[in-house]
C-alpha cells in the first residue's frame, strides 16, 4: 500500500496522525510545507495514496498546494483530506471546490478521521479494482 502523506505544520498533530495511520495497517509520511508536500506527492517513485492537508501552512498555502495536485495528471486524482481550523460554511465549500474529497475540521476526533481515511481507501480500492476488470 503507498503511504498517506500528511501536510501539517503542527508537529504534535502530524506525529499523532502518523502514529494513529500507523495503528490502522498504513504507512505515512510528514511533510511541514506546502512546498515540500508538493514534492512528496509528485514523488514519481513513492505517490501517496491519500493527502491529509491543512490549509493554513507556512509559505504555500493548504489552497494553493491543493490546486497545483488537481492540476497535475499524477495527483489529479489522488484523494485529499482537508484537516483544517477554518470552519465557515464558505471555506468548508471553498475547499470540496477546490477538489477535496473532504473536510474535517479542528479539533477533530481521531476515531472518525480514521474511519474517513478508511472509506476514501475503500473507494480509491473499488474504482482500481473495477477499472481493471473492465479494462
Amino acid at each position: 500500500m503507498r503511504p498517506v502523506l500528511i501536510v501539517e505544520d503542527d508537529p504534535d498533530i502530524a506525529e499523532s496522525l502518523r502514529y494513529n495511520l500507523e495503528r490502522e495497517g498504513l504507512t505515512a509520511r510528514i511533510a511541514e510545507t506546502g512546498e515540500k508536500g508538493l514534492a512528496a506527492a509528485l514523488d514519481a517513485k513513492n505517490p501517496p495514496a491519500l493527502v491529509i492537508l491543512d490549509l493554513m501552512l507556512p509559505g504555500m498555502s493548504g489552497t494553493e498546494l491543493c490546486r497545483r495536485l488537481r492540476r497535475e495528471p499524477a495527483t489529479r486524482r489522488t484523494p485529499i483530506i482537508m484537516l483544517t481550523a477554518r470552519v465557515s460554511e464558505s471555506d468548508r465549500v471553498a475547499g470540496f471546490d477546490l477538489g477535496a474529497d473532504d473536510y474535517i475540521t479542528k479539533p477533530f476526533s481521531v476515531r472518525e478521521l480514521m474511519a474517513r481515511v478508511r472509506a476514501v481507501l475503500r473507494r480509491v480500492d473499488e474504482s482500481s479494482t473495477a477499472h481493471y476488470e473492465d479494462g
